[in-house]
């Protein structure tokens, strides 16, 4: 590796660093602020009840110990899954090579690709391979594409409390293809692009800015 090269991914390796600190603060202050609101409630709802001599304080209505403990786990899961991440994108942003194994990294949900799941490509050169097909599902399993009609609706469902589960990687080779076909090449070399950037690869198609 030459001069400038290794330069090169020092400065990216560097911008990663500031990137996790930036992460780690912010989740703080999100947890931070969630508890001083929650506590803010509790307070005011003691408040109102204390002088009133009808009924008494809902139970249901007031934040318990346990409540509270449970949100600081799951910030604290977040932060380690954004940890993770960019540990894992640091790690594959030095991979250049066409053997180079890349590092699978977490999605949204938490799930990691394991050496069981054959889609996940596992080295640079694979990835550069991938059929459109293979790129799509890769793709939407890091939700790198937009929803499409369908999918839409299912996760207005979703929020609105009407399914329990949306999974939107549960899709055949079929509707991979079928979905595909609203997709121009150029788009597809962005949907490649951007797939490489989440994972934290150097590797390019097409035309491209960054």
């Amino acid at each position: 590796m030459g001069a400038v090269e290794t330069q090169d991914l020092q400065k990216r390796i560097e911008a990663l660093e500031t990137l996790v600190k930036k992460q780690n603060v912010l989740i703080g202050k999100t947890g931070k602020g969630m508890l001083e609101m929650q506590i803010e409630k509790q307070k005011s709802d003691l408040s109102k009840y204390s002088g009133s001599k009808k009924g008494g304080l809902d139970s249901g209505d007031v934040a318990t110990n346990e409540d509270l403990v449970q949100l600081v786990a799951e910030l604290q899961g977040e932060l380690n899954n954004i940890e993770e991440r960019s540990i894992r994108r640091m790690a594959n942003s030095g991979k250049s090579k066409s053997t180079d194994s890349i590092a699978p990294l977490l999605n949204a949900d938490g799930d990691v690709p394991t050496v069981k799941d054959s889609w996940f490509p596992g080295t640079v050169g694979e990835f550069e391979k991938l059929s459109d097909i293979e790129l799509f599902r890769l793709a939407k399993f890091y939700e790198r594409v937009p929803l499409s009609g369908k999918e839409h609706e299912k996760y207005e469902q979703y929020l609105e409390g009407k399914l329990e589960t949306m999974k939107i990687t549960d899709t055949n080779d079929e509707d991979l293809a079928t979905q595909i076909k609203n997709y121009s090449p150029d788009q597809i070399d962005d949907i490649f692009n951007d797939v490489s950037r989440y994972l934290g690869l150097p590797t390019r198609r097409g035309v491209y800015e960054w």
